[in-house]
């Protein structure tokens, strides 16, 4: 991935790290020396990952809406399945709350 580090002199460069532990351990080891850094382009697996997560953001959006109708459907009728159905739309929202804290 490359990453652009501004120093306390005031200097900007371009750095390259082949994952994101080596730039952990970079910025770690360095700290004391970097005022910000920005990660300008990053590996096609990380893409990949965020691409994988916003699906399941859409996956778990569409089941939260499902369980919440069905829990609509069964509310006046049974009250055993509506709790149960409001618990896991609402864990299904937890879910997709987690999701997206993964991606920022």
């Amino acid at each position: 991935m490359k990453v652009l580090i501004e120093t306390i002199t005031s200097r900007k460069g371009y750095k390259f790290f082949e994952n994101r532990e080596e730039m952990d351990d970079f910025l770690g080891n360095h700290c004391k020396n970097i005022v910000s850094y920005e990660i300008l382009q990053e590996d096609d697996a990380v893409e990949e990952t965020n691409e994988m997560l916003q699906s399941f953001i859409e996956d778990c959006d569409l089941i939260e809406k499902k369980l919440f109708w069905l829990f609509r459907q069964f509310e006046p009728i049974d009250e055993k399945y509506s709790l149960k159905l409001i618990y896991a739309s609402g864990r299904m929202h937890d879910a997709l709350n987690a999701i997206k804290k993964c991606l920022r």
